[in-house]
C-alpha cells in the first residue's frame, strides 16, 4: 500500500514524523496533493508529505502513538484498545466512541478583508467562474489558513487522473531580460493563488511556479500554454516536483532575486471562496479589465504609466461610470484597456498588474489590478 511520511514543522528545530498507510494509491495521491505544505495552525506546523520507502506499516497496538483503523480492537488482552480487558461502552473503553480532539486547523478564519475595490461591471465578461471545481487550497500562511471545508472535497479516485498531480508548473519561453518573479506572479495570479516562483539558472528563460492547488495548475496550463509573451511562445506544463525549495538564489537580469515567496500576498485572488468566486477565468485577450485604480484615472495617466514601465500604450481606454451615467466611484476607478494584440496585452499584464498608483487624498497608494476581459473592444 502507498504510504507517506508526514513532517510537521512545529518549531525550527522540532519535528514530528508520522507514517500513514492508505487503502489505495489514489487515496494517497489525493491526500498528498491536498495537504502537502498546509499549515496545521496559522503560520506554523507546516506539513511536509513524502512517499515512504517501506511498503508495509506494522501496528501492534492502538494507543496515542499508533493506531490501526482497520482493527479498532487491537492491543488489549480482551481485544480492547486500552489493554485493560474492559468491554464497557464508555468513551474511554470503546475507541469508536472516544471523545474527539479539538480540530487541528482551528475555527474557520474570518473572511479576507482586502476586497476588490471598484467592483465589476457587466462589460467585464462572463459570470463568475463557477463551472469547474475550485478545489481546496493547499496553503494558508500569514493568518489565512483555511479549514478542509474551504471548497469541494477532492475528486473521487476515478476522476483524479484528469487533473494535474502536482501544484507546481514549469514555464518555458520567458524573456530572460524582461521577466522576473513579480511579473510571473502578475500573469499566473489570474488562475489561482501563487505560492512561490523560482527561476532556473541552468535553463535560461525557465521558471517553476508553485500554485495553491492542482486545480490552479489545470487552469494556468489550459489558459496560458502556447500564448506569446514578449514575442516568445510560452510552454506551460506540470512539474514532477511537488513543491519549490528555495535553494541557492541568484540575481536575474534586472537585479531581482531568482526566487520569491508569495505566501500571504494580498494580491493573491483566491484566498477565500467568496474572493475566488469573483474571478472570471478567461483566455488571454487584447482587452484587459482594470479595477482598484485611483479615482482620478484618465487616458493621460495610463499613458504615463505605460511610458514609465516600458509597455505599449493601449489604443482604447474606457472608464466605467455609475448607473445612469453617474460619475465613477469616489473610492476607485475601473474600466477597460484595449491593445492591438493579445501579445501586447499580455506584456501589459505582466508589467502593469499591481502597479502602485498615487493616492492624492491618503497615505496609501492604489494597487492597480488587471485581468482579461471577454469583450473584443473597449469602446
Amino acid at each position: 500500500m502507498p504510504k507517506y511520511t508526514i513532517v510537521l514543522a512545529c518549531f525550527p528545530l522540532c519535528f514530528l514524523n508520522s507514517n500513514i498507510t492508505f487503502d489505495s494509491v489514489q487515496s494517497a495521491q489525493r491526500a498528498k496533493a491536498s495537504l502537502n505544505g498546509a499549515d496545521i495552525y496559522s503560520g506554523c506546523c507546516t506539513l511536509k508529505i513524502e512517499y515512504a520507502k517501506p511498503t508495509r506499516l506494522n501496528v501492534f497496538k492502538n494507543d496515542q502513538d499508533t493506531w490501526d483503523y482497520t482493527n479498532p480492537n487491537l492491543g488489549g488482552p480482551d481485544g480492547d484498545a486500552d489493554g485493560n480487558g474492559s468491554n464497557s461502552e464508555d468513551t474511554n473503553a470503546n475507541p469508536n466512541k472516544r471523545q474527539r480532539q479539538p480540530a487541528l486547523l482551528g475555527d474557520h478564519p474570518p473572511e479576507y478583508s482586502g476586497g476588490y475595490h471598484g467592483g465589476y461591471d457587466d462589460s467585464y465578461g462572463s459570470p463568475p467562474y463557477e463551472g469547474r471545481r475550485m478545489g481546496p487550497p493547499m496553503r494558508g500562511r500569514g493568518g489565512r489558513s483555511f479549514a478542509p471545508g474551504y471548497g469541494p472535497p477532492p475528486p473521487p479516485p476515478g476522476e483524479y487522473g484528469a487533473h494535474a498531480d502536482s501544484p507546481v508548473v514549469m514555464v518555458y519561453g520567458l524573456e530572460p531580460v524582461k521577466m522576473n518573479a513579480d511579473k510571473v506572479f502578475n500573469v499566473f495570479c489570474l488562475y489561482g493563488n501563487v505560492e512561490r516562483v523560482k527561476f532556473m539558472k541552468s535553463k535560461p528563460g525557465a521558471a517553476m511556479v508553485e500554485m495553491g492547488d492542482c486545480y490552479a495548475v489545470d487552469r494556468a496550463i489550459t489558459h496560458l500554454n502556447n500564448n506569446f509573451l514578449f514575442g516568445q511562445k510560452l510552454n506551460v506544463c506540470v512539474s514532477k516536483q511537488q513543491a519549490i525549495m528555495p535553494g541557492q538564489c541568484y540575481e536575474l537580469e534586472d537585479g531581482s532575486s531568482s526566487f520569491k515567496d508569495f505566501h500571504g500576498s494580498r494580491n493573491n485572488r483566491f484566498t477565500s471562496p467568496e474572493q475566488a468566486a469573483k474571478n472570471r477565468i478567461q483566455h488571454p485577450s487584447n482587452v484587459l479589465h482594470f479595477f482598484n485604480a485611483q479615482p482620478e484615472s484618465s487616458t493621460e495617466i495610463f499613458g504615463q504609466i505605460c511610458e514609465e514601465i516600458g509597455v505599449k500604450c493601449p489604443i482604447n481606454i474606457k472608464l466605467f461610470t455609475g448607473k445612469s451615467g453617474a460619475a465613477p466611484s469616489e473610492r476607485s476607478a475601473s474600466g477597460l484597456l484595449e491593445w492591438e494584440s493579445i501579445n501586447d496585452a499580455m506584456e501589459a499584464l505582466g508589467m502593469m498588474n499591481h502597479h502602485q498608483m498615487k493616492n492624492t487624498t491618503g497615505p496609501y497608494p492604489y494597487t492597480l489590478k488587471l485581468c482579461f476581459s471577454t469583450v473584443q473592444h473597449a469602446n
